[in-house]
């Protein structure tokens, strides 16, 4: 199976450079009649929907049997019934940096491997990110580790957590979130060398892979922004979980990941500063599925 995932890793690579390819076409250049509010503070524009479009006709073509799950277009189950495979796409990440004209943004393309069907989510065992402002291609197979520009990266030791240089984004389409954010967001502030929120979290996932960022912490993410980049951290040595400790962080959307020298320290920062904010609300991230 690692081989077969390998494989499927160069697909992803694929898939995303395509999307990155079209998106490139797009960048300050994109029509603002064409650019549509999903809600609050969530855009959709035609470059998201031609990149989507250009990766789902790829995918098609070379593994026409997977199912396809995609930010824009949805669930798009497998043609077997049975199959185990399904696409996890953002076909643009940062959409808010790439209508502004900033130049931090990406394409995600994961794989998810599920055969267990009474399981809400399978593991991620490929997947990809393009980062075509930067020119940064990374990809990564369960069992091969993790590729930036075809160079194989690891997290490394790191520093502690007084000399990290750690990421994270802002709630900013749950406003009722940004308090707890905040309360973390001002400790952890307090206790590291610095903080970062480029506004696009597959590449700061891929980031944190590296050893560019230390650590990384985010709520409210979606499933196509962390699939590839969870995996390339795993594959990279560091350690992926939700901002409490808790491993289903793809359904929560809640996540904290950081190499292995520090991350139990940001989990205990996270789990206090959290035992009494974090409220209970819905959560129905995923597609709708068997």
């Amino acid at each position: 199976m690692i081989e077969l995932w390998n494989e499927f890793s160069f697909i992803a690579a694929e898939a995303a450079t395509v999307g990155g390819n079209v998106l490139q076409e797009f960048f300050r250049k994109v029509d603002p009649a064409s650019i549509e509010a999903k809600k609050v503070n969530d855009w959709v524009s035609a470059a998201d929907h031609a990149s989507e479009k250009a990766i789902i006709n790829y995918l098609k073509e070379k593994v026409p049997h997977h199912g396809i799950y995609s930010e824009e277009a949805g669930y798009l189950p497998p043609s077997d019934k049975d199959g185990n495979y399904c696409w996890i796409i953002d076909p643009l990440d940062g959409t808010t940096n790439f209508l502004r004209g900033f130049p931090l943004w990406a394409v995600s393309v994961g794989l998810e491997c599920r055969p267990d069907k009474r399981q809400k989510w399978g593991e991620i065992v490929a997947g990809s990110v393009a980062v075509p402002p930067t020119g940064e291609l990374f990809r990564a197979a369960k069992g091969s580790g993790a590729f930036r520009n075809g160079k194989k990266i690891l997290i490394g030791e790191g520093h502690d957590l007084r000399q990290s240089l750690l990421g994270t984004g802002f709630p900013f389409k749950v406003p009722h979130l940004l308090n707890h954010h905040l309360e973390i967001f001002s400790n952890i502030l307090s206790k590291c060398a610095d903080v970062r929120r480029p506004g696009a979290a597959a590449v700061d996932l891929c980031y944190t892979a590296m050893g560019v960022y230390d650590g990384f912490w985010e709520f409210d993410l979606f499933p196509w922004d962390v699939a590839a980049g969870s995996l390339m951290i795993m594959e990279a040595g560091g350690i992926v979980s939700g901002i409490t400790g808790e491993l289903d962080y793809t359904t929560t959307g809640d996540i904290l990941t950081a190499n292995p020298r520090i991350y139990n320290e940001l989990l205990g920062i996270t789990k206090s500063k959290l035992a009494n904010l974090l409220l209970p609300r819905p959560i129905d991230k995923g597609p709708k599925r068997d």
